[in-house]
């Protein structure tokens, strides 16, 4: 287990998760002491489950949103330029190219980040929503300053497929007691 901080990673580490590299788990070293080891056990595990389990079924999905597109929007320009005999074609491809990848990084975000609240749910089936609710809120309470700007949108959350803590708050609050029994 590292604790990382902040500016001294290539990835940050939000205050209300941890990841996961190679051989060890990374934890943001302002959270350092704040919580105790039964706090960190279901933000641990929520982490656990989306990076082994839940984003290895996502990278299809990502290929099929942002690789194919562009496989295609590269192939039809060369294509055309080599058979109609007009190279100015590929100049075509940066029109075609940008919007897909913008459009496709878009939807995989947003997949993200519904995988990552499937996982909060998940794991508040297993350890207990009210556990798992009341920890969330207490780093919450903690007035961190990560935490706070990407409350609002900034810092780009939204780009890493992050929901900010509200959200996970909110999805926890709403999701049923029968959730526990799903199959996905």
């Amino acid at each position: 287990m590292e604790w990382i901080p902040a500016g001294r990673s290539a990835r940050t580490v939000p205050s209300d998760w941890c990841t996961f590299l190679r051989h060890s788990m990374v934890m943001p070293a302002r959270m350092m002491g704040k919580l105790t080891v039964e706090e960190w056990r279901p933000l641990v595990a929520s982490s656990l489950l989306f990076e082994k389990k839940i984003r290895r079924t996502l990278r299809g999905r990502a290929f099929l949103l942002t690789g194919v597109p562009l496989i295609i929007s590269l192939a039809v320009p060369i294509s055309v330029a080599i058979l109609l005999q007009m190279a100015w074609i590929i100049f075509l491809y940066p029109i075609l190219v940008l919007p897909l990848a913008y459009l496709g990084g878009r939807s995989y975000s947003r997949d993200l980040k519904k995988a990552r609240l499937e996982a909060d749910t998940q794991v508040s089936a297993l350890i207990g929503k009210d556990s798992f609710l009341n920890v969330l809120k207490k780093i919450d309470m903690m007035g961190l300053d990560d935490i706070d700007r990407l409350k609002t949108g900034r810092g780009g959350r939204r780009l890493a497929g992050l929901p900010s803590i509200t959200e996970r708050i909110e999805h926890l609050q709403t999701a049923s007691s029968l959730d526990r029994y799903s199959t996905t």
